[in-house]
């Protein structure tokens, strides 16, 4: 059974509200399809990304179709990484291999930051958008990216931020916009952080700021580092096929820490 399953569209449909979020996850199908695709939401904030999560819904592909759409919710305010399963068998007890591969090796993920609600008033919030925590590389720390957007065009945006509980520096970024982003750096594999943004309008002359309320916090777990050597040099900017071993480890003293595994 050759088959190849791809995201077509993720999206919250609105309206927005404070407590649950409606997600449209939308996908296809290249060459033969299975009985069936179940779809995983893991909240990227409270666990390891490793795992599939909670079953949200069980989509059924006995009609014909050339897409298929998958909608449901899950709680409002919180990052999510949407995995698309494709099963065989029943529903009831499905196989665990597809052609003498485990089933597992056939999911593919996307990630979205489920909007809750903006807050009125004046001055409306921005809302995280997205979330990208990065293990390091050879080239960059470990650090997690922000994002986020605005209702309305702001002069300044401040980040607030935890590490496991704790504040850390506050971030600035200037600049009228609508939208921005801003890196965290470095991170702690493993450690939990949230993330919010308000934006200010300049007050005039006197270089004060009228500041909107927080937006709502978002949270995600940094990401481990990378176990995969060829991970670790996909990453690094560097062809694991063109580049021999032995002439990047230029006399370390073990590849685990070439890799800074220890």
């Amino acid at each position: 059974m050759a088959f190849e399953i791809q995201f077509t569209g993720l999206k919250q449909q609105p309206p927005y509200t404070d407590t649950t979020a409606t997600i449209l996850a939308q996908f296809a199908f290249t060459g033969l399809k299975p009985d069936f695709v179940q779809v995983y939401a893991v909240n990227l904030g409270e666990t390891d990304p490793g795992g599939l999560g909670d079953i949200v819904d069980t989509v059924d592909l006995t009609i014909p179709d050339f897409t298929y759409d998958s909608v449901f919710t899950v709680p409002a305010g919180y990052f999510y990484r949407i995995w698309l399963c494709p099963r065989s068998g029943t529903k009831d007890n499905p196989d665990d291999q597809i052609d003498g591969e485990y089933w597992e090796s056939y999911c593919v993920w996307q990630e979205i930051v489920a909007r809750a609600s903006p807050t009125t008033g004046q001055r409306q919030p921005p809302w995280v958008s997205g979330l990208d925590p990065e293990p390091l590389n050879l080239k960059q720390p470990d650090r997690i990216t922000v994002k986020w957007s605005s209702p309305q065009a702001y002069d300044k945006f401040l980040i607030w931020w935890t590490q496991n509980g704790a504040d850390m520096a506050q971030g600035e970024v200037d600049g009228t916009a609508t939208s921005g982003s801003w890196t965290a750096s470095p991170t702690v594999p493993g450690a939990r952080y949230t993330f919010a943004v308000k934006g200010g309008v300049s007050g005039g002359i006197l270089g004060n700021y009228l500041y909107s309320d927080w937006s709502k916090a978002i949270a995600v777990v940094a990401a481990q580092h990378s176990l995969s050597l060829r991970q670790f040099l996909t990453s690094s900017g560097i062809n694991p096929a063109a580049q021999g071993v032995s002439s990047l480890l230029k006399g370390q003293t073990s590849l685990r820490k070439f890799m800074k595994l220890s």
